[in-house]
């Protein structure tokens, strides 16, 4: 054999294991391959349509507010609810609400108005959080825990007795307040 017809020879031989390579790893045509954008109807490559036990399962999970919370961007659905005892424990992050009103303590009330708000309190024990003020009119994200409102708690959360009776009266809770952001301020 000429060494013209053996290079021709091996470079046909290579274009067709190449060929046959490719049949091989090309995905069945509901699958994608990676730089493949999925069209609506098609699932990622490997993955597999939820059943609906799976999908109650992790929309039960989004809604437990246990350990990583719930989002919310209005504080009505807290003081509105007709049982908001039920929101005792759970933790929440209000997310870009407004500032209704502050006290001397620098504890806050997000809402609508004097009888449909929030108490926020920023717990003693946190210096940084305790010393940041917010004025009216402020936007802020707040993350903490929904606890039961009662004067007797003032000595032990920091919050004034009198803004504890005023929760007590309108929601029946308030929020302990681990983290505040202010994402817009009024004051310059």
């Amino acid at each position: 054999m000429r060494p013209e017809k053996t290079i021709v020879t091996m470079c046909s031989m290579m274009l067709l294991a190449g060929v046959l390579a490719a049949q091989n790893t090309t995905p069945p045509a509901n699958q994608q391959t990676p730089n493949q954008q999925p069209n609506a109807t098609q699932q990622p490559y490997g993955t597999q349509q939820p059943n609906a036990t799976e999908q109650q399962n992790r929309e039960q999970a989004n809604n437990n507010a246990g350990e990583q919370g719930q989002t919310l961007i209005d504080p009505g659905v807290i003081y509105n609810s007709r049982k908001p005892g039920e929101w005792i424990g759970k933790t929440v992050t209000l997310k870009n609400v407004m500032v209704q009103d502050t006290n001397d303590t620098g504890n806050f009330w997000v809402g609508s108005d004097n009888h449909h708000r929030l108490l926020i309190v920023k717990p003693t024990s946190n210096l940084e959080l305790h010393s940041l003020r917010v004025h009216k009119g402020d936007v802020v994200t707040v993350t903490g825990d929904l606890q039961a409102a009662s004067e007797v708690l003032a000595d032990k959360t920091g919050a004034e007795k009198n803004s504890l009776h005023d929760a007590e009266k309108t929601s029946g809770v308030f929020l302990m307040a681990n983290r505040v952001n202010i994402s817009s301020s009024t004051s310059h």
